[in-house]
């Protein structure tokens, strides 16, 4: 056979098992390669491998050997090394040369020795390049499958009952709108939004976490900068962070996340006593996005009254219940039955989140009902219409 005959057939194969494995070593490999180089790159690197593996192994070896293991070689080699952290690279490295030099000692003539070891050279110096000279620093990027449990790891520094809900969020919801600050490879913080049900231009800041062995060095802020650069794009005027005071032998684990807050100019606007237990707090900043359009103003609501449809469990607890209400033309009504319900229900608080007109309106029957006014999200539905936060501990009578 000839070169181009080489060329043309590389994908006839031995037999099924040599088949079999040149398919699962071009599925990890591709799927390694693929998010650090894109589509088309990753066809280049493979077109690249086929031609200059088979070429070598035809010019040092003779004709006589089948299969893309040219292909299968330089993409596994390029993904191992790509994904890997910095302090693990050089591990991976040695690993390939090892099984290169094996196959030479101990496999040569059986197989095609030279076609792997210049697809290996190919697909492993690109990525040892890539990772010296191709980076600009950390850069903040979608957060895909295999960022997941490096980022879980990073929260459980922090918080492991944090770390659990977000594994079960991302396995079981995925990771829409979550990104990763990423520097060659190594994952070093994440941070994520959603976007308000009730207010499409409010985003809520979500799971926001830096590597501890990576804090002090103004990685946090660009995290925050670079995600508020992506919601103004979006049109998204206003973030609110929720957080709490929470301690732990005596320490606030959030001291370092709410500085980093207040130097963009967050501010704290509402705080809830007992909310996620009798000795912690919920907090909830709010900061305006400075690349955002203008605020527009909100339609007041021409209606005043106030009826109490139901409960439900609040989030991130387990005994605190929200009231769910519905508009009516005047007076409130319904929200000693929901009161008692909460009760019955082993609650021991409700929380009831309401524009600020209809809070105005109906605060004296609120406070009549032993609601505590907490605090407002200011413009929280536009401009000078707010969200107003009231509480009850339904331990008191």
């Amino acid at each position: 056979m000839t070169l181009p005959d080489h060329l043309l057939f590389s994908i006839r194969h031995g037999n099924l098992n040599h088949l079999t494995l040149n398919c699962l070593l071009i599925l990890v490999g591709g799927s390694l390669s693929e998010p650090h180089l894109g589509s088309a790159r990753t066809a280049g690197l493979v077109i690249l491998c086929a031609v200059a593996g088979t070429t070598t192994e035809f010019e040092l070896a003779g004709p006589g050997f089948v299969g893309l293991s040219s292909v299968a070689y330089g993409l596994v080699s390029y993904g191992v090394i790509a994904t890997s952290t910095p302090g693990r690279r050089s591990w991976m490295l040695a690993l390939i040369v090892f099984v290169l030099i094996a196959e030479l000692l101990f496999l040569r003539p059986q197989i095609a020795v030279f076609t792997h070891s210049t697809s290996a050279l190919i697909g492993g110096g690109l990525a040892m390049f890539s990772a010296l000279f191709g980076s600009k620093g950390p850069t903040l990027k979608p957060m895909e499958w295999q960022h997941v449990s490096p980022a879980v790891q990073i929260i459980t520094q922090t918080d492991e009952d944090d770390a659990d809900e977000a594994e079960n969020k991302f396995v079981h919801e995925g990771t829409d709108n979550m990104f990763v600050l990423q520097d060659r490879g190594e994952v070093l913080g994440l941070i994520g939004y959603c976007l308000d049900e009730d207010a499409p231009d409010i985003a809520w800041l979500s799971w926001t976490y830096l590597d501890q062995a990576h804090a002090g060095k103004g990685l946090g802020s660009q995290m925050l900068n670079d995600l508020l650069g992506k919601l103004a794009q979006m049109h998204v005027r206003k973030i609110f962070i929720e957080t709490s005071d929470y301690e732990e032998f005596g320490k606030k684990l959030y001291a370092a996340a709410h500085k980093l807050y207040e130097e963009f100019g967050a501010e704290v606007e509402l705080t809830v006593p007992g909310y996620h237990g009798p000795r912690e707090a919920k907090i909830i900043y709010g900061l305006d996005n400075p690349e955002a359009p203008d605020i527009q103003a909100a339609e007041p609501s021409p209606t005043t009254g106030l009826s109490f449809t139901d409960i439900h469990k609040a989030a991130e607890t387990d005994d605190v219940a929200g009231l769910r209400w519905c508009e009516t033309s005047s007076g409130l009504s319904g929200l000693d039955q929901q009161l008692s319900l909460a009760r019955a229900q082993s609650y021991r608080m409700a929380v009831l989140a309401i524009p600020s007109d209809l809070s105005n309106a109906n605060a004296t029957e609120l406070q009549a009902n032993g609601l505590k006014k907490c605090g407002e999200l200011k413009e929280f539905y536009g401009k000078d219409l707010h969200q107003v936060w009231w509480s009850s501990d339904l331990g008191e009578t």
